[in-house]
């Protein structure tokens, strides 16, 4: 049976066309033949476009797609990935879409690859093993893993896909208490640059299987993933403390948060975050206080901040699943946006930094009313994922200690020039007193003009490029982070 069209492709060799694919490239004659009868196939000028095509959370460096493929079968991407390799087609694969950088921008006129049919949650209990596809979501996760009594260290929202995010590592609240995702990750299979199906573990591939873990885009796609998940933590209830405060107290609040620089509990994790409320005409410095375990245990830390007069405060012992798929969730899975993230790694608590960049953000955010940034720094115990050897893997940066966006949301475009000077203005500050000679950049946040060695450390790039040449030679991979 033959795949399903929703319209057959025809690009002339005008600039529309594909590169190198020749004066007439017919998608469906290339593809179709090639994969199973689920595979959806779309022009970007179809009406159906929209349900074949993946997902993007941000407007901001958007890549362009003259055609998308959704796969139904892992030997579905085996084929699309050889053809377009052989026709040299530029293509993206995608799941959620919510990767914002400027290397997406890159992407233009390609193929789509959308691996939304690859969204399957498996759970061996008594192993304490999750697998699951390519394509899953971390809200696909959330309640499975609940409902068995289990938990595995998350992206903090649910519609940021499971794989993007550990293939940079991944980060999140549970992360004082299991370390990255990435160090619970146990095996891949995936589908390299040639269109063949590898697998990756400690044991098989594993030179391959130290790349992925922090450079993973860079090598494939990845279709399945084994994971070792943990029992939940207080029976999957946390507590969670939100106050938000007046400009007046943003140094009393940035003391607070650096009393923990050299000590934080691995069960509790702290946002501390600046927003403009535009009803009140002034800036406001947020903390949500997230413990993991009973309440009595977390009252000292909600006391702290309590005590610092707060304009607002809730407390509330929610579940897990509450907690990630809900509460934080709220304004931040909303797609279609313009997202423009900065991003800085700390080792350290600089009281004045903060409290001068809370100024300045205020002035900005007054002079440019399409502005409504979130400038979140997520602080997390690093002793259990220090406990993993620095060699072990790919990823660069276990001291860090806090993470710091600047999630830049406005309306207006042409601001666009002033938050960029804002906002590497308030980065090169920030790094400044970081605590770290160079700059330690999550890859997954970063803005796309920080070079390699800031995202991979430089020590670890002459290995990175190697396996970059034994896997995959002309470079199919790498958006929106090259290794050069």
């Amino acid at each position: 049976m033959a795949p399903r069209i929703l319209s057959v492709l025809a690009f002339a060799a005008t600039a529309t066309a594909f590169p190198g694919s020749g004066s007439n490239f017919n998608a469906t004659a290339l593809f179709g033949p090639h994969v199973s009868s689920g595979t959806l196939i779309a022009a970007s000028s179809d009406p159906g476009f929209a349900s074949v095509v993946g997902p993007r959370w941000s407007t901001w460096e958007a890549p362009t797609y003259l055609a998308a493929i959704k796969p139904a079968t892992v030997s579905d991407i085996q084929q699309i990935v050889k053809i377009a390799g052989q026709h040299k087609i530029p293509f993206l694969a995608t799941n959620a879409g919510h990767g914002a950088a400027t290397g997406y921008g890159d992407v233009q006129n390609a193929l789509n690859i959308n691996l939304a049919h690859f969204n399957s949650v498996s759970i061996d209990v008594a192993k304490s093993r999750m697998t699951v596809g390519g394509g899953t979501k971390f809200g696909d996760v959330f309640d499975p893993l609940f409902a068995v009594g289990k938990e595995l260290q998350t992206g903090n929202t649910w519609c940021v896909g499971v794989m993007g995010a550990t293939l940079g590592g991944g980060i999140g609240a549970f992360q004082g208490l299991h370390g990255l995702v990435i160090d619970s990750l146990e095996s891949v299979e995936m589908v390299t640059a040639s269109g063949a199906l590898v697998k990756a573990s400690k044991t098989v591939n594993s030179d391959l299987f130290w790349a992925l873990r922090g450079a993973g885009t860079n090598f494939g796609i990845v279709t399945k993933a084994t994971f070792e998940v943990h029992d939940y933590t207080n029976s999957g209830r946390v507590i969670l403390g939100q106050f938000s405060f007046p400009p007046a107290a943003n140094v009393s609040v940035y003391s607070a948060v650096a009393s923990f620089d050299h000590y934080i509990p691995p069960e509790l994790a702290l946002f501390v975050s600046a927003t403009f409320n535009r009803t009140a005409g002034e800036s406001r410095v947020n903390v949500a206080v997230i413990y993991f375990g009973p309440v009595a245990n977390a009252q000292p830390f909600l006391d702290k901040f309590d005590a610092l007069g707060p304009l607002v405060k809730v407390v509330r012992n929610l579940t897990t699943p509450d907690l990630f798929g809900n509460v934080l969730s709220t304004g931040v899975c909303n797609d279609g946006g313009r997202q423009n993230p900065y991003h800085v790694g700390l080792g350290r608590t600089d009281v004045p930094t903060f409290s001068k960049f809370f100024g300045e953000f205020d002035t900005f955010a007054k002079a440019h009313p399409s502005y409504a940034a979130v400038v979140v720094a997520q602080r997390y115990s690093n002793v259990v994922m220090g406990q993993t050897p620095d060699a072990a893997t790919a990823y660069p940066w276990r001291d860090i200690k806090t993470y710091l966006l600047f999630s830049n949301t406005y309306t207006n475009n042409s601001i666009e020039g002033d938050v960029d000077i804002a906002s590497k203005s308030w980065r090169s500050m920030f790094e400044a007193t970081s605590g770290f000679s160079t700059p330690h950049m999550y890859v997954n946040y970063d803005h796309g003009d920080e070079g390699p060695a800031a995202k991979y450390g430089a020590r670890k790039l002459a290995k990175l490029r190697a396996l970059k040449q034994i896997w995959d030679p002309h470079h199919l991979f790498g958006t929106p982070n090259p290794l050069y």
